[in-house]
């Protein structure tokens, strides 16, 4: 039994009807193909969750800078620091905004983002934990969904609907690189733009495992 535990405590697979996903546990920092940089859209999130009522507001925000491998594969928990607070002293304010949790403590969430991912994420010009917050921001401000999408007439609205190759398409001219989007109950809820490790520059998604949307999708203007 303790020789199964242990197998499993290296290799977990996380199976759905459509597809598995690998998941590494206890690997080493930095072995991984590139970044997923997901954005969750607040309304879709609150749609199906029930937010603290002062944190809704119409915008993306961070979900999480996430280590990745073209076959779908992901590191997660890997050796390294524990999570300390106080190394991102100076970017609470920012974090609180652009990083919040939505259903509870930001510093619950914070903490779980980097013991699951950064942990693994600490490789090339990502050094320690600060490092993992502020490139997060630095990577935010610089892949503005709400912007791209507007850049092609794609805006909130609880009527309108929209093609999910238009939001592709749109994203990826404003950004220059294809993404992964994710719907819920047919609404655009999460984005990711896909991240090289070593330059932090926007490149082309694979195509990504349980990130697909169909049919007409609403992109909601309130919860």
């Amino acid at each position: 039994m303790r020789l199964i535990a242990a197998l499993l405590s290296v290799l977990l697979i996380a199976s759905t009807a459509q597809s598995t996903v690998t998941i590494y546990e206890s690997s080493k920092p930095g072995d991984f193909d590139f970044y997923l940089f997901v954005q969750q859209w607040i309304y879709s999130y609150c749609d199906s969750q029930t937010c603290i009522q002062n944190k809704e507001r119409e915008a993306f925000t961070i979900h999480g800078l996430w280590p990745e491998n073209s076959d779908g594969s992901y590191p997660s928990f890997c050796s390294g620091p524990s999570f300390n607070v106080n190394a991102i002293q100076d970017l609470e304010d920012q974090l609180n905004f652009d990083w919040p949790s939505l259903t509870g403590p930001n510093t619950d969430f914070w903490t779980h983002e980097f013991s699951k991912h950064g942990t693994c994420s600490i490789t090339g010009p990502i050094t320690d934990i600060h490092d993992y917050f502020a490139t997060g921001i630095k990577l935010y401000t610089e892949f503005n969904i709400t912007a791209a999408l507007e850049s092609e007439n794609i805006y909130p609205s609880d009527s309108n609907t929209y093609k999910p190759a238009d939001i592709t398409n749109a994203i990826t001219t404003h950004l220059g690189g294809k993404p992964g989007i994710q719907c819920s109950s047919g609404q655009l809820s999460t984005v990711a733009v896909c991240i090289d490790k070593d330059s932090l520059s926007i490149m082309d998604c694979p195509d990504l495992q349980g990130w697909s949307c169909s049919g007409s999708v609403k992109f909601p203007s309130t919860a």
